[in-house]
């Protein structure tokens, strides 16, 4: 019976090693930051989050409870790691990543490459893709199978001629457009210009009056005073008869 709690008892104690637990910082707003406390000064605490650091001002600060975080326990696991332990990298390396730790993952799988160069996931880990049986950064791998760069996007040669010609076009029809919409306003406003004068004319100046010429003021009259004329009558002559 002894020996069965005693068994319990180093089990609880190994589950209890293992188990991972961090810093949580609690804040006045409400909101919490896990991680790793690094650094404390008389102003600030800063937390590493395992993908970065953050640092949090003591004044937004509520209360900090400390405990064991996984940053603690990937320094503890990585410190026991032969240099040429493979196995025990790459299974670092997946258990940082799970842990959403990506500097620490990035770390493990680079140490994973300085043992085995062409292991296939530590490459695709850190975005290197195999090009004729090398692996390489993607952009170099874009360019070995003869791709080319063009608006942050990789295509082919042709693809990019074509990109480069629907843009060309693009960009003289937007500038056609600018010009005609130049042009309109410019003719609006003459017209408008034209209007606004014929309305406002200085006295003494006729208007004009379209078709019908330059407005009554210069209609002919006759002199004033003078009689009209009284109308001739001729006789009619009416031819005669044959």
């Amino acid at each position: 019976m002894n020996n069965v709690r005693a068994t319990v008892f180093c089990c609880l104690l190994i589950a209890a090693a293992s188990t991972t637990w961090a810093d949580v910082v609690f804040l006045k707003s409400g909101g919490k930051v896990e991680g790793r406390i690094i650094k404390r000064t008389e102003s600030a605490v800063e937390v590493d989050l395992g993908a970065g650091s953050i640092s949090l001002s003591k004044a937004k600060i509520d209360r900090i409870e400390e405990g064991r975080s996984p940053l603690d326990e990937y320094d503890e696991r990585m410190a026991v790691l032969d240099d040429n332990d493979y196995d025990g990298w790459l299974n670092l390396a997946q258990w940082a990543s799970d842990e959403a730790m990506a500097t620490q993952a990035r770390k493990a799988y680079e140490k994973v490459l300085s043992i085995r160069p062409n292991d296939p996931e530590a490459n695709s880990a850190l975005g290197r893709m195999e090009v004729d049986g090398r692996w390489m950064p993607e952009d170099d791998a874009h360019r070995a199978r003869g791709l080319v760069e063009f608006e942050g996007q990789w295509m082919t040669p042709a693809e990019k001629e074509s990109a480069m010609r629907e843009q060309k076009a693009a960009h003289a029809a937007s500038e056609q457009r600018h010009r005609d919409a130049d042009s309109r306003k410019r003719d609006a406003a003459d017209a408008e210009a034209r209007e606004a004068e014929t309305q406002t004319a200085p006295e003494g100046i006729p208007l004009y009056w379209g078709a019908w010429g330059p407005g009554p003021i210069n209609w002919p009259t006759r002199p004033v005073g003078r009689p009209v004329p009284p109308p001739v009558n001729r006789p009619i002559r009416v031819p005669a008869r044959r």
